[in-house]
């Protein structure tokens, strides 16, 4: 039997990449020159995703009282540890303080996170589940294709009225400069296009938001304060045309009509001011002087 070609896969972070620097994507993708980059903040991160996300598959497909009877805070703690081993597999050593501050950051996020006022204001019993890492597969062209996946996809009962949400861990929260960054919002919208075509939903019927916890709180500040922040970007129909719009510019200047990386394009470099996209580049003083293309 003839072997299938296998596609090449394009994702969004893949995407964000590029918006942010496109030499790094050059290097990262169409070179293959990209490592394992985990940290604490990933581990931690990922554990805080999967402690959420079953709490709330459990919530809405079993109820209420089986969601309650799970230990999050130890749930939390196996996931984080799980992931702090796989950094230590990687030659990244965490220290003990540093577990520990991350540790009890998300004990906190946990517990307010299941207060009764707190489940009752963003995940009533008004909704029903549909998926969460939901995956989005879609041709693109021949032998690309992009894939994604949504954390939380609910529905509103008895109405055609959807809820896509992605939850971002933070520092302190989003603040208005976070807020209008492209490489974060861009996400939820193409995530919101790809839905509509492949589930067939209109893009009217699709609400998206970033369910942002933060670490830290502000200190020696007089008023109330809370560990979760909703973001909803601007979602409608011309701006998610525009997202579409500089996706695709992005495919057909850096892939070529069968799929294949186009090496041979000129990829700008973006270091971003004072260099913040640099700094944690592997190619920074390798493969690139940080000096941003003319």
């Amino acid at each position: 039997m003839k072997e299938e070609n296998k596609k090449i896969k394009v994702s969004y972070s893949q995407f964000s990449t590029y918006l942010k620097c496109p030499k790094k994507w050059y290097y990262d993708y169409a070179l293959n020159l990209r490592k394992f980059e985990g940290n604490i903040n990933t581990s931690f991160g990922t554990a805080i995703h999967e402690t959420l996300q079953h709490y709330l598959k459990v919530l809405y497909e079993e109820g209420l009282s089986h969601a309650d009877d799970i230990n999050c805070i130890e749930f939390f703690k196996n996931a984080y540890d799980t992931e702090i081993v796989k950094l230590n597999d990687n030659g990244i050593e965490i220290s003990e303080n540093d577990y520990n501050d991350y540790y009890f950051q998300g004990e906190d996020i946990i517990s307010e996170f299941l207060k009764t006022s707190n489940r009752l204001k963003y995940f009533p019993t008004t909704y029903e589940f549909i998926g969460l890492e939901l995956k989005l597969n879609t041709d693109i062209m021949s032998n690309l294709e992009f894939i994604g996946f949504i954390d939380i996809v609910l529905k509103e009962k008895n109405k055609d009225k959807y809820r896509i949400i992605d939850i971002k861990t933070s520092y302190s929260g989003w603040n208005s400069y976070m807020k209008e960054d492209l490489t974060k919002t861009m996400q939820l919208l193409l995530y919101k296009a790809f839905y509509s075509k492949i589930f067939n939903v209109p893009l009217s019927a699709i609400d998206v938001e970033f369910f942002i916890v933060k670490r830290n709180l502000y200190e020696n500040v007089s008023f109330p304060q809370s560990r979760i922040q909703i973001f909803k970007p601007d979602s409608k129909k011309s701006v998610i045309a525009d997202t579409m719009n500089c996706f695709v510019e992005f495919i057909e200047y850096a892939f070529h009509n069968d799929g294949t990386f186009n090496v041979d394009n000129e990829y700008e470099k973006v270091p971003g001011k004072a260099k913040k996209h640099c700094k944690y580049c592997l190619h920074y003083k390798n493969k690139c002087d940080g000096k941003k293309s003319k």
